[in-house]
């Protein structure tokens, strides 16, 4: 009972992390998330602006990343006798999800600072150097860390979303799943071609906003049968404990 309730609430605080880094992240970029990609445009913010995307990726660390290592866990557990070898490949996929989210994220909070002052202070041949060294992390963590997400949570939600399916209890959430899992999946093809950029965008724009949704959701959903499992005389709604 303890693990769903630890899980519920690292979901719901999850979800709350994640929305807060894509509104830091708008904040510093005024909107426009191209510039990200772009060295000399992001050394050249003023420091509180380059404050603010670093606390979008600290936000982006425990609200897309570390919160969905305790979920996939807990649905690990939970299902692992009727998901078996899937189960367990499922779980190293959100294992990976998350390794490869985090060092994304990691890179841009650790270079922004020391790269600005570079290109701050530097001659132009310094200032050439951080603008190119700023704009391969940027394009390496999002075009490349970030986008090798895609398929291992579309393989994670095709995994546990049917089986969440099976339960009252979660039933309710997993329209959000699938959804979300596809568009991860679709945002890693896109990815792909040069031409499907704009709908790339789109891809990430919907995941944003859908995958945090999910998590306030399932957290929500998870801590209320929780509750409704330890009310005296209430029996379990799937045969066994949480």
């Amino acid at each position: 009972m303890r693990a769903a309730r630890f899980t519920a609430w690292t979901a719901i605080v999850g979800g709350l992390f994640a929305y807060t880094n894509v509104a830091l992240v708008l904040m510093a970029t005024g909107g426009n998330t191209e510039a990200i990609l772009h060295g000399a445009t992001m050394l050249a913010l003023p420091t509180g602006t380059r404050d603010l995307f670093r606390w979008g990726m600290c936000a982006d660390i425990v609200g897309f990343y570390l919160p969905v290592l305790a979920i996939g866990a807990y649905l690990w557990h939970r299902q692992r006798e009727q998901t078996g070898a899937m189960g367990d490949m499922a779980l190293l996929a959100i294992l990976l999800y998350a390794v490869v989210g985090v060092a994304g994220a990691s890179l841009q909070l650790a270079a922004l600072h020391p790269l600005a002052q570079m290109y701050a202070g530097g001659n132009e041949s310094v200032r050439a150097a951080a603008d190119a060294a700023w704009t391969a992390i940027a394009q390496g963590s999002q075009r490349g860390l970030w986008w090798s997400e895609g398929p291992v949570v579309l393989f994670w939600g095709l995994v546990v979303g049917p089986q969440l399916g099976k339960e009252e209890w979660g039933r309710p959430r997993l329209f959000l799943l699938k959804a979300t899992g596809w568009c991860f999946g679709l945002f890693f093809v896109c990815g792909m071609f040069d031409a499907l950029a704009p709908l790339m965008k789109a891809m990430l724009v919907i995941v944003v906003l859908i995958f945090p949704l999910w998590m306030l959701s399932f957290g929500g959903q998870l801590l209320r049968h929780a509750r409704y499992q330890s009310a005296p005389g209430q029996a379990t709604l799937t045969g066994k404990g949480l």
